[in-house]
């Protein structure tokens, strides 16, 4: 099978210093190197740590005033190209159904890597988490999974053994109906079998259902930390606290609410500004946190600030489940033209506005179609 010539050049969406309107950028497409694949995107997730380093001054002073390319997460397909071919055998016998381009492949780089608002991306096969797109989604279903997968199995991590007595252990999720949060009900409920509940807006309260939550908070009706303690069966506590919001509203429940092996996990911190970095870059900007995680480690119930977990075997993992029809992708809205000379800085904004009001039901994908 004859393959068409590569393209030679790139278009993608960057930036140079924090806070600055992205803007197109048309580059020279380099040839990848043997442990390589260069990718053609399909569309890609806008999530809300991409604003966050977008804003993020000590980030921007680190990379310097080259160009700094947005979004993490994304859909695509893989080209052949006369050096990947010609990788190692290993490499080769991994890989080899997608180098021909006839599969896509859902990926995720680092904050220090190239955006996937482009056209074109040169994946390291070896180390970046890679997996098959299932036929059941569309390229921009697809596209809104990896980041917002990975980050629950890092914070289910931590959820005690199940005890001898069979009981099913309690989870709660906050931003329940997020990107993160409602693949944090799903999996709990789906693959972990936990009771789970729920806090959302009384809006999102069906969809949130939806995803596998046993009960529902509406934090817009109810006091949340009242509820969770009088909503206790006989006094049991919870095994699981997934903090996807931030705060520290709930810090003066830890010990009613959580026994002493389980957890509360935040994927946010302390912070509550939607434009900050959170994650474990908060244990910085909050050193609270620290003491916070010293304690737990000691007596319990544990703490602790999580990042995602870059396996290829998760996103693997989350394929079967959705081959199997358990689990669901949901995006909220597809921006069309962010590498449009026309379009792009109204597809920019757009998505931008969505990320900082932070009402978004699922996820927000831009496409390249």
């Amino acid at each position: 099978m004859s393959s068409s010539p590569l393209p030679s050049s790139n278009t993608s969406l960057t930036y140079t210093q924090p806070s600055t309107p992205p803007h197109l950028t048309h580059s020279p497409l380099a040839n990848p190197s043997p442990n390589e694949l260069l990718i053609r995107v399909h569309a890609a997730a806008i999530n809300p740590v991409d604003i966050q380093l977008w804003n993020n001054v000590l980030i921007g002073l680190l990379a310097g005033r080259k160009e700094k390319g947005i979004g993490r997460d994304y859909v695509g397909e893989s080209l052949p190209s006369a050096k990947s071919c010609k990788g190692s055998g290993k490499l080769a016998r991994r890989y080899s159904g997608w180098l021909v381009g006839r599969y896509a492949t859902l990926r995720m780089l680092g904050w220090e890597r190239e955006g996937t608002f482009a056209q074109y991306l040169s994946v390291n096969a070896s180390t970046d988490p890679i997996a098959r797109k299932p036929a059941c989604w569309s390229y921009e279903e697809a596209a809104a999974v990896p980041l917002v997968v990975l980050t629950p199995f890092a914070c289910l991590d931590w959820l005690p053994p199940e005890n001898e007595h069979n009981k099913k252990r309690r989870v709660v999720v906050t931003g329940a109906s997020g990107g993160v949060g409602m693949w944090c009900v799903q999996l709990a409920k789906k693959l972990y079998n936990c009771h789970v509940i729920g806090i959302c807006s009384g809006r999102n309260a069906d969809f949130v259902r939806r995803m596998g939550a046993d009960e529902i908070i509406d934090y817009t009706a109810q006091n949340v930390a009242q509820t969770l303690l009088d909503g206790r069966p006989g006094g049991r506590k919870y095994d699981l606290y997934i903090d996807c919001v931030g705060g520290v509203e709930m810090f003066r429940y830890w010990h009613d609410l959580l026994h002493k092996n389980g957890a509360y996990i935040t994927i946010v911190g302390d912070k509550t500004s939607r434009t900050a970095m959170g994650g474990p870059f908060t244990y910085l900007t909050y050193p609270s946190q620290i003491l916070h995680f010293l304690y737990g480690y000691l007596f319990g119930p544990r703490y602790a600030n999580v990042i995602l977990y870059q396996k290829s075997e998760l996103l693997e993992k989350t394929v079967e489940l959705a081959e199997k029809g358990r689990v669901e992708v949901v995006v909220q809205e597809v921006v069309n033209g962010i590498l449009s000379e026309e379009e792009y800085k109204e597809a920019w904004e757009r998505v931008r506005r969505l990320m900082e009001e932070g009402r978004v039901r699922g996820k927000v994908v831009v496409s390249n179609g």
